[in-house]
């Protein structure tokens, strides 16, 4: 799909999920800062990002700012942690991740400027909404297609099948954890280069899915990598680390 760099609206591309190492949950996963995530994004063709740490919204004016420089909107977001710690992502709510931790709190403050997505609804974990998600199908704006995906294995199949039966926009996010995540699963959004106008975009359904899967080797050292690195989380990992022994994962997050 070509890009028209123009003002106007136009299809531009979107990652709208991916952590940094400002993030309290998974800065030991994510070695890179904001500024570099926005640098990959930037040299891949990406118009819209948006740094989406657990409970803390990253955003700020001078990082925006950065960003735009750089050809990319800034969108602020977080991952918010909801009733029995479940995930919810959420996007210009412009306020503290402690007001929006019950869904009923994100429906309160839920807007025309805002935009809610369902994370990796039925993967395997405890932090995916799952059942709660067809409970509560009003709490959200649209549906998540994870890009943690290898062949053989169909969590986003149910999330497909959701966001057909209740007409919710299916939106491509890497979950980006690694720089090497940008460019495999991601969204196109048809829109002018704003912040309200690309949500509004995505909550209309002007928006399209382009997705391909990681390989059995790129998923094993996404894992061994997490695992590794929560393992020794505190105990000197910069020291651990010196051999450069995980492979691609690791590999792909050297500044």
């Amino acid at each position: 799909m070509s890009e028209n760099w123009g003002t106007g609206r136009q299809w531009l591309k979107a990652e709208l999920h991916a952590h940094c190492s400002l993030d309290p949950e998974d800065r030991c996963m994510c070695r890179h800062t904001p500024g570099q995530l926005i640098d990959r994004a930037a040299s891949i063709g990406y118009r819209i990002l948006s740094v989406t740490c657990h409970d803390l919204d990253v955003w700020t004016p001078d990082l925006a700012d950065y960003a735009r420089e750089r050809g990319i909107t800034l969108i602020p977001g977080m991952e918010v942690t909801v009733e029995r710690g479940r995930h919810v992502l959420v996007y210009n709510f412009r306020t503290a991740a402690e007001n929006l931790n019950t869904l009923e709190k994100i429906r309160a403050r839920s807007g025309p400027d805002t935009l809610v997505i369902a994370p990796h609804p039925y993967f395997p974990d405890r932090s995916c909404l799952r059942g709660m998600l067809r409970r509560n199908p009003d709490a959200v704006d649209a549906v998540e297609y994870s890009g943690f995906r290898v062949g053989g294995l169909a969590f986003n199949r149910r999330a497909v099948r959701l966001a057909e039966e209740t007409l919710k926009p299916l939106v491509g996010c890497g979950d980006v954890h690694f720089l090497w995540q940008l460019g495999r699963t991601f969204a196109w959004v048809y829109s002018e280069p704003a912040v309200h106008s690309v949500l509004h975009a995505i909550r209309r359904g002007r928006v399209r899915l382009e997705t391909s899967p990681l390989a059995w080797r790129e998923a094993a050292a996404w894992w061994a990598t997490a695992v590794w690195r929560k393992a020794v989380r505190g105990k000197g990992l910069d020291e651990v680390e010196d051999g450069r022994g995980l492979g691609t994962a690791q590999q792909s997050v050297k500044p």
